[in-house]
C-alpha cells in the first residue's frame, strides 16, 4: 500500500511539473498560439494518461477568450480521443506505426489554422509580404515538427534519464525543449524571476557532476534571457566558470563566487543606483535560489549524485570483464583439480611392495629350481626348511649377497646341494637388484612428475584465486582522476581503476601526445602515492591505452663481473637477474661442477630452470627440489652451487637461499653480515636441503654473492671481509669489478677458477618520499 502511495506521488510531481511547462510554453506567443501543443503531444507518447494530458493542455487557455477556450477545447478532444484508439486498437498491425495520434494533431493543428484568432507579426524581412494566413501555415508546420521533437524528448526524459544514457538525438532534441520551456518562463515570470531559477539549476548541476559540463549548462541557460531580453551569454559563462572552480571545495565556496560576480555584474550595470523595489527584486533572484541550495539536505544530494554517476558510468563493461574473469577463474580451478588429480595418481602408483613379498617370491623360485627334483625335498619341507631358507634370503637382500657362512644351521643340516642353493639364491639377487634399481628410478620419475604436478595445480589455483575476485568499483576516484588529467590539459575518454587499494592499477585511454610524465604526476598527486607509465599502448593513430600502476619504494643497480679459470675456453659461473612481476626481481649465481665446458652447461641448465620456475612463480622448495632430482638423473656426476635471492622492492625483503654456495654478504655502511650455509650442492643427494632465510634489506644496502674461486682465493672469510672494507659500496659494478681484481692479485693475476662476484643495491626511488 505505502508502495502505492509513493508511486501516485511521484506522478503528481511529473505532471504538476509538466503543466508549469505547458503554462510557460503558451507564454511564448502573443495571439494565443497552442506552443504547449507539442508538449502534451510528447506526453501522451510517452504513455502518460491521455486524458491528463488533454485537461493539462485546456489548463493553459486560461484565461482566454470564449474563441480561443473552444479552440483549445477542440484540439484537447482530439488529442485525447487519438491516442484513446490508438491505445485499444494497439494490436493492429496498421495503427502501430502511430498514425491515429499524428492523424489527431493534424486536425488539431488544422482548427488552429482555420479558427485562430491569429493577426500575424510584422517580420523584418523586407522584399516578402507574408500574410497572417501564410504565417499560420508556416507555424502549424513548425508545431507539427516541434510536436515529433517532444515526443522523442519526453520519452527519453520520463523514461530513460537516470536510468540510461540517452542517444545524441535524445539529448540535442531535450535541450531545445527546455530551452524553448525557458523562453516561455521569462516571457511569463520576468527575466529576474528567471535568473533566479537558472542559478538554482546552474548549483545543483554543478554540485551533481562536478566538472567542465557545467560550461555547456551556463551556455543552455543563457539563450532564454538573451532571446528575449538581450542579456549577453557571456555573464552566464562567467557564472559558470566561478561555480565550476569553487565547487571542488564546498557549496558555501561556490555561493559566494556565483555572488561575487552577480555583484561585479551589478556595479558595472549601475544596479545599485535603481529604485529600492528593483533593486530589492534583483538581490532576490540571486540571494533566494543560493538560500534554497543551502537548504537541500545532504543525503538528498549524495542519493542524486550516485543516481547520475550509476547511469553515466558504463556498467556493462564491468559486467562483462567480471563474468569473464569469474568464468576464467572456474576453468583454472577445474584445470588446478586435474593436476592435482595426477599427483594423487603417481604418488599411489609409487607405493612400494613390502620386503616380505619379495622374499616370499625369491624363496619360491629358489624351491621350484632347486628343490624340485631334490629325493629330501619332502623331509626338508616337514622339517620347517622354508622358514630356514627365508632366513637366509633376508641375510642376502641386506647385504646384497649371501655367502656359504650366512646359512642357518637348520638349513646346512637338511640341504645336500648347499652350493647350488646359494648360486641361485644369488642369481635372484642379482635380479632382485636390478629390479629394485629401475623400480627406484621409475619412483624418482614418479615423484618429480607428482611435484610438478603438484607445482602447476599451486599455480593455477593461485592465478584462479586472483581471477575469481571481480573487480571492485572505484567510481569517485575514476571520476576524480579524468576531472585532474582534465585540468592539466590532458582528455581521456576512459578511465578504469581496479586492483587493491593500497596498490591500484589505473588504465586510460587519450588522444594524441599526451604527455606521460604530467599523466603520472596527475595520479600520483591524486592516490597520494608514486605512480609510473607501466605500458604504453597505440589503439589508433593518435589514440592510446596508458596503465599505470604503483612505484616500488625501492630501484635497484647491479654489477656483475666475471673471468673464467686460465687455459678454459668457457666459465662454469653463470649469473642470472629477471624480473618476477612489477615489484620483485630475482637474482642468482650458480657454479657448475669443475670449469670448462661442462661445468657451463651444468651451471647454464641450472639457472635456466630457475628463472622458468621462478618466473611461473612456483614456490621455492619445490623448484629446489624439483632441479635436484633433475640434475641426479644424469649418469655423470653433475652439481652446482646456488645462490639464489629473491627481493621485493615495495618492503626490501630478501628471500635467500645457498645451496652448497660459498659465503655470500650483506654490506650495510660500516656493517657486514655473513651469509654461510652447509649443505651439500645439488644434484648430489637424492633429497636438498638448502639454507634459506628472510633478510630486510635498507636503502643503499648491498647484497653480495661470490663463487668459490674468488673465496677460495683469499685466505679466509676475515680476510675477505677486510678487503670488502676498502671498497666504496656505492657503485655495485665497482664493488665486483675492485673484489675481482683483489682476487686476481691474492693468486699472482691468474685465475686457478672460474671467479664470479654479483652484487645488488637497493636504493630508493628518486620521486619516492
Amino acid at each position: 500500500m505505502r508502495e502505492r502511495k509513493s508511486i501516485n506521488l511521484i506522478q503528481l510531481t511529473l505532471y504538476l511539473f509538466l503543466g508549469i511547462f505547458a503554462l510557460f510554453l503558451r507564454q511564448i506567443g502573443n495571439y494565443a498560439e497552442p506552443f504547449s501543443l507539442p508538449l502534451c503531444f510528447g506526453m501522451a507518447s510517452a504513455q502518460l494518461h491521455p486524458l491528463l494530458c488533454a485537461v493539462i493542455y485546456l489548463i493553459t487557455a486560461m484565461p482566454p477568450s470564449f474563441e480561443v477556450f473552444l479552440l483549445y477545447f477542440g484540439q484537447a478532444v482530439l488529442l485525447y480521443i487519438g491516442f484513446f484508439l490508438q491505445k485499444k486498437f494497439l494490436k493492429t498491425e496498421f495503427l502501430k506505426t502511430g498514425i491515429l495520434p499524428l492523424f489527431a494533431l493534424s486536425l488539431s493543428l488544422g482548427l488552429f489554422f482555420a479558427f485562430s484568432p491569429f493577426e500575424g507579426y510584422a517580420l523584418p524581412i523586407s522584399g516578402l509580404n507574408i500574410t497572417p494566413l501564410l504565417q499560420k501555415g508556416l507555424l502549424s508546420a513548425f508545431l507539427f515538427l516541434l510536436s515529433a521533437i517532444f515526443s522523442v524528448s519526453m520519452k527519453a526524459l520520463i523514461h530513460k534519464l537516470f536510468h540510461c544514457r540517452l542517444r545524441d538525438d535524445e539529448i540535442v532534441f531535450s535541450l531545445l525543449c527546455l530551452v524553448l520551456v525557458g523562453v516561455g518562463a521569462c516571457r511569463f515570470l520576468s527575466v529576474n524571476a528567471y535568473m533566479g531559477v537558472s542559478f538554482f539549476i546552474l548549483l545543483l548541476y554543478a554540485v551533481l557532476v562536478k566538472d567542465t559540463s557545467t560550461l555547456v549548462c551556463a551556455f543552455l541557460l543563457s539563450l532564454p534571457p538573451f532571446l528575449v531580453a538581450g542579456v549577453n551569454p557571456a555573464r552566464f559563462f562567467l557564472y559558470g566558470i566561478a561555480i565550476t572552480l569553487f565547487m571542488r571545495s564546498g557549496r558555501i565556496a561556490a555561493i559566494c563566487a556565483l555572488l561575487a560576480v552577480f555583484f561585479s555584474f551589478g556595479y558595472v550595470d549601475g544596479l545599485y543606483a535603481y529604485p529600492t523595489n528593483l533593486l530589492l527584486l534583483s538581490l532576490l533572484s540571486a540571494l533566494l535560489p543560493c538560500l534554497l541550495f543551502i537548504l537541500i539536505p545532504l543525503p538528498l544530494l549524495r542519493n542524486l549524485e550516485h543516481k547520475l554517476v550509476f547511469y553515466r558510468e558504463k556498467h556493462l563493461s564491468r559486467i562483462a570483464i567480471n563474468r569473464n574473469r569469474v568464468a576464467i577463474g572456474e576453468k583454472l580451478f577445474e584445470i588446478s583439480a586435474v593436476f592435482r588429480e595426477i599427483e594423487t595418481t603417481f604418488v599411489a602408483l609409487s607405493a612400494k611392495d613390502g620386503d616380505e613379498s619379495v622374499r616370499e617370491f625369491i624363496c619360491t623360485a629358489v624351491q621350484e629350481e632347486i628343490c624340485a627334483n631334490c629325493p629330501q625335498r619332502d623331509l626338508c619341507e616337514n622339517k620347517g626348511s622354508r622358514y630356514a631358507l627365508n632366513k637366509l634370503i633376508e641375510i642376502g637382500t641386506m647385504k646384497g649377497k649371501a655367502n656359504l657362512i650366512d646359512v642357518p644351521s637348520d638349513l646346512c643340516a637338511l640341504c645336500i646341494n648347499q652350493s647350488g642353493l646359494l648360486y641361485a639364491v644369488n642369481r635372484q639377487l642379482v635380479d632382485y637388484r636390478k629390479f629394485q634399481l629401475e623400480s627406484e628410478n621409475a619412483a624418482q620419475g614418479r615423484e618429480l612428475l607428482a611435484n610438478q604436478a603438484q607445482g602447476i595445480s599451486e599455480i593455477l589455483k593461485n592465478l584462479a584465486l586472483e581471477q575469481s575476485e571481480p573487480l571492485r568499483l572505484y567510481t569517485d576516484k575514476e571520476n576524480a582522476l579524468n576531472l585532474a588529467l582534465l585540468r592539466a590539459g590532458i582528455v581521456c575518454s576512459e578511465v578504469l581503476i581496479y586492483g587493491d587499494e593500497d596498490a591500484p592499477t589505473l588504465s586510460l585511454i587519450t588522444f594524441g601526445k599526451a604527455d606521460v610524465k604530467k599523466i603520472a604526476a596527475v595520479a600520483s598527486h591524486l592516490f597520494a602515492c608514486e605512480m609510473m607509465i607501466s605500458e604504453r599502448l597505440a589503439l589508433a593513430q593518435d589514440k592510446f591505452c596508458c596503465i599505470l600502476r604503483k612505484k616500488p619504494f625501492f630501484d635497484a643497480a647491479f654489477g656483475v663481473s666475471s673471468v673464467k679459470k686460465e687455459g678454459e675456453i668457457a666459465s662454469g659461473d653463470t649469473h642470472s637477474v629477471i624480473k618476477i612481476d612489477e615489484s620483485k626481481f630475482m637474482v642468482a649465481l650458480s657454479d657448475g661442477m669443475g670449469s670448462g665446458e661442462y661445468a657451463q652447461r651444468i651451471s647454464e641448465t641450472t639457472i635456466s630452470l630457475l628463472e622458468s620456475f621462478y618466473r611461473a612463480k612456483m614456490p621455492s622448495e619445490l623448484v629446489l627440489s624439483t632441479i635436484n632430482k633433475l640434475l641426479t638423473f644424469n649418469h655423470e656426476e653433475t652439481f652446482a652451487c646456488v645462490d639464489i635471492a629473491v627481493v621485493d622492492l615495495n618492503s626490501g625483503k630478501a628471500d635467500i637461499v645457498k645451496i652448497g654456495a660459498p659465503v655470500g654478504f650483506i654490506l650495510s655502511g660500516n656493517t657486514v653480515k655473513v651469509l654461510e650455509n652447509a649443505s651439500l650442492p645439488l644434484g648430489i643427494l637424492d633429497s636438498v636441503r638448502p639454507d634459506a632465510g628472510e633478510y630486510t634489506l635498507c636503502e643503499n644496502d648491498v647484497l653480495l654473492f661470490i663463487s668459490d674461486g674468488i673465496s677460495d682465493a683469499f685466505g679466509s672469510t676475515a680476510d675477505l671481509y677486510e678487503v670488502l672494507r676498502t671498497i666504496p659500496l656505492r657503485n655495485p659494478q665497482q664493488l665486483t669489478d675492485c673484489l675481482l681484481e683483489q682476487a686476481l692479485q691474492a693468486t699472482s693475476g691468474k685465475a686457478k677458477d672460474d671467479m664470479t662476484a654479483v652484487a645488488v643495491r637497493l636504493f630508493k626511488n628518486l620521486a619516492v618520499s
